[in-house]
């Protein structure tokens, strides 16, 4: 288990973003805050 868990954790990770996720990153960013904003918004009144 531990040993797994070592290789998984140390292995050489895949970047966060790729450089062509970055309009779609925030495209999903905005949209998310959006509906957030609204369920507040018709939630408080």
């Amino acid at each position: 288990m531990w040993r797994r868990l070592r290789r998984r954790t140390m292995a050489p990770r895949r970047p966060v973003l790729y450089p062509d996720q970055v309009g779609l990153a925030l495209l999903t960013l905005v949209a998310v805050g959006f509906g957030l904003y609204v369920v507040v918004r018709a939630l408080i009144g």
